[in-house]
């Protein structure tokens, strides 16, 4: 990411961020390290003399993705596991929170683990918010929308889904729904300052190799130019959205979004089967997309929900608009490649 037209170009009031500190908690991750980068490019353009405070978990994974930022002036690295209590004794004027594992391998190994990071490390930072001021970016998840019985055809935000909780793949869906809920109680009981962001599916180039989701599978053979193998006939419907625009969702949630509020982040021109979605890929990469239904994964972490399309009128009218179709968004990803 060197280029920061799209997201400048946009009528944001970025003399808010000016002076500002800022936390990214789970900075590791594919957004939230997209997330630093474009804050601290955006510092570097603007003369904001802003601070982002980057707080991973794993030291040797946030030396790999981050170490690049290590020599700026701007930028703070911390090692913690977001479940344990911040004690940085720092006020932060904003938080984007993002530490959570939305990784089916991990729903499968260590689902008590995703459940503690996204609950109590939700807390933890509402904790922060109330004792010290600022503002909080709780980032949830489309998924809090259940499983779709009803086959609604688009998901506005006060809408309410069903959910299996009774399985140990409800452990992300569940703990994001409970932090909501623990966001609005906060809000409620200490008038602390809290947005929401759901954002769709979200794919960039900054894709962790743990990551097993199908999506993040395909992109991975594309950028590794092998053949795509699915192993089903791809009918889901899925709401993509491109990391940049998820990143320029997030700012907007900031600086415009109203207290308590949570707010969709999709694109409604992005609606693809996931057939579709590795097909566009493999035909932009120029590599072969094959079928392999005895590879189809036996256990039950995979994502039942049919369609998942998420209305995203709400944030357009604080003045946000999607820049990236599906083309545009892979052909972002492999010119960098």
């Amino acid at each position: 990411m060197t280029d920061l037209t799209w997201l400048t170009n946009m009528e944001l009031p970025f003399e808010k961020l000016r002076g500002s500190d800022i936390l990214v908690t789970g900075a590791n991750g594919m957004i939230a390290s997209d997330l630093c980068e474009t804050l601290i490019l955006l510092n570097e353009e603007m003369d904001l003399d802003l601070h982002v405070h980057a707080l991973c978990r794993n030291k040797e994974n946030a030396l790999k993705r981050l170490s690049r930022f290590l020599d700026k002036d701007c930028f703070e690295l911390l090692i913690q596991d977001v479940s344990e209590p911040l004690e940085t004794g720092k006020k932060y004027d904003y938080i984007f929170h993002l530490a959570s594992s939305a990784n089916p391998s991990a729903f499968n190994e260590h689902p008590v683990e995703v459940m503690k990071a996204n609950f109590i490390g939700t807390m933890n930072m509402l904790e922060q918010v109330r004792n010290n001021g600022g503002r909080l970016v709780f980032v949830s998840s489309s998924e809090v929308y259940g499983e779709n019985f009803d086959e609604k055809e688009l998901f506005k935000e006060e809408d309410q889904g069903q959910i299996d909780y009774f399985r140990f793949r409800a452990c992300y869906p569940e703990s994001k729904r409970a932090s909501e809920t623990l966001c609005k109680c906060y809000e409620k009981e200490y008038d602390t300052d809290v947005v929401i962001a759901r954002p769709a599916f979200i794919y960039g180039r900054s894709i962790i190799d743990s990551n097993n989701r199908a999506d993040v599978y395909f992109l991975r053979q594309a950028m590794n130019h092998e053949d795509i193998v699915m192993y089903s006939e791809g009918s889901q419907i899925r709401s993509y959205c491109y990391v940049n625009d998820c990143i320029s969702g997030f700012l907007f949630i900031a600086l415009l979004g109203e207290k308590g509020e949570a707010y969709n982040i999709g694109n409604m021109d992005c609606v693809v089967t996931m057939k579709e979605y590795a097909q566009t890929l493999a035909d932009m990469a120029d590599i072969n997309l094959t079928f392999d239904f005895s590879k189809a994964p036996k256990d039950k972490v995979m994502l039942k929900t049919v369609k998942l399309i998420l209305d995203t009128h709400k944030l357009e009218a604080l003045g946000w608009n999607a820049q990236y179709d599906l083309k545009a968004g892979f052909k972002d990803i492999f010119q960098g490649d």
